[in-house]
Order: C-alpha cells, then structure tokens, then sequence
C-alpha cells in the first residue's frame, strides 16, 4: 500500500460517512421544544472511532452541516454546526486511541467527569436556591443580567447521575467497550454544552437579546441529552461488530486502528 492509496483510500471512505452523516440526520424524531433527537453524532462517532480524529470531524462537520442547509436553516445554525460536529469527531478520533491503550485512564476519566457534574449541580442549585445565581454578560456598549434557570442544575444533575451510574456498570463490560463509552460520554457533552454557549451566543447576536437565546438555548438541552444518551448506548454496543466486520475485508490495511 502506497501513499498515494491511502490518500485515494481515505478521501474515499470520508465522502462515503460523510454521505451516512448527512443521511442519518434525517433519521430524526422533533421534540416540542423545535429541536429534535437524531442519528447523525452516532455516524460522526463513528467514524472518529474507526478512522481517527480528522476523517471524524470532517464526516460530522459536512454531513451534518449539509444537512441544515438542505433543510433551510439559518445562518447561525449552520455555523455551530459546522464547528461542534468537528469538535465532536475529532475529539473522540484522538481520544479514543488513547483510552485503548491506556485502560486506567478509562476509569479516571469518568469518574472526573462525575465528580465535576456533581460539584456544578450542587454550585448552581445553590445559586438559584439563593436567587443570586446571574449572569453578566458586557459586548461593546451592551450590558445584559441572565438569571440561571432552573433547568441548569436539572441538567447537570441528571448528567452527574448517569455518568456515576455509567462508571459503576461499566465494569462489567470489555475493556475496548469501556474506553468507547468514555470516549464518547466526553465528546457528547463536548458537544452538549459547545451547542449550548454557541447557540446562546449566535442567537443573541441575531436577534440582539441574549435573554431570549438564553431561552432558546435551553430548550435545546433535553434534546441533546436524549441523542446522547442513545448515541452513546449505539456506540458502545455497536462499534466492535462494525470494526470486526471491516477488519475482515481487503480493506484492513486501510485502517489505522488496532484492537486485540
């Protein structure tokens, strides 16, 4: 296998997840609030897992960023888009083929990520309880006072559960099974709160009110939460099968990832 195939070979086979990226976004369920759960960060994982962090963050950024323009969304939409989907594929491309090599740092990692849920839910109730949980946002000549909402120790809260109650059960599980669940619980929150503060912020740029994108933002929270959990449920007990299936083709010398 020369350069030049390789090239061929991975130019290839983003073009062909990227297309899987953009079709899976369809495969959609809308929620009340306008958002919707969908299975498009379960290709963009995917494909970060199998083929690394570039050809990861390229499928997610382009299938998923293809697929708001095509079905009309706005400029702002697009570009966080564009931005976190990157952020998500390339994250869990990189982190993953640490995790497998290292399996203690599988643990580590979850058990931080708990710790650091647990320590912001019990910060921002306190903050709401004590009805001084603002904040102050100051662009140019432009000052804006949010309160905390209810709904962010709520979503922290459940966050902090899941990822205690993951750690504790995630033993049981190989350990190639253990390091993409970790690895993809940190991309999705990643991608959770990067939509969060992007879409705060793009939205109060174009409708001049950080109040109402603050609200809008938040309605999006339990949408990001539910495709989540259940891209991290596909990936965990799906990735394996996939990567096993493509190791026995004439194709597995393509792929730069070695599990035993």
């Amino acid at each position: 296998m020369n350069k030049q195939q390789k090239l061929i070979f991975k130019l290839s086979i983003t073009a062909i997840l990227t297309a899987l990226c953009f079709g899976a976004t369809f495969i959609s369920v809308p929620l009340p609030t306008g958002a919707k759960v969908h299975l498009g960060n379960f290709v963009c994982i995917i494909a970060g897992l199998l083929c690394g962090g570039v050809i990861g963050g390229v499928t997610g950024s382009l299938g998923m960023g293809l697929n708001d323009i095509s079905s009309g969304y706005g400029w702002s939409t697009i570009a966080r888009t564009f931005i976190i989907k990157f952020l998500l594929g390339f994250i869990v491309g990189i982190l993953f083929r640490v995790l497998v090599k290292k399996e203690k740092l599988t643990k580590t990692l979850l058990w931080s990520l708990s710790g650091v849920f647990v320590a912001g839910f019990v910060c921002c109730l306190f903050f709401y309880l004590q009805g001084s949980g603002k904040i102050v946002l100051t662009i140019g000549t432009m000052v804006k006072e949010i309160k905390i909402s209810i709904l962010v120790p709520i979503f922290m809260g459940v966050i902090a559960l899941l990822l205690c109650v993951g750690s504790v059960f995630l033993k049981f599980l190989p350990k190639v099974q253990r390091a993409v669940a970790a690895t993809t619980t940190f991309g999705i929150i990643v991608n959770i709160f990067g939509e969060f503060l992007l879409k705060w912020f793009f939205y109060g740029i174009e409708q001049s009110d950080f109040n109402v994108s603050l609200a809008a933002a938040l309605g999006s929270l339990p949408a990001g939460l539910i495709t989540g959990t259940l891209t991290i449920l596909l990936s965990t007990f799906i990735f394996l099968p996939i990567y096993y299936a493509l190791r026995s083709t004439t194709y597995a010398t393509y792929f730069d990832l070695e599990i035993h």
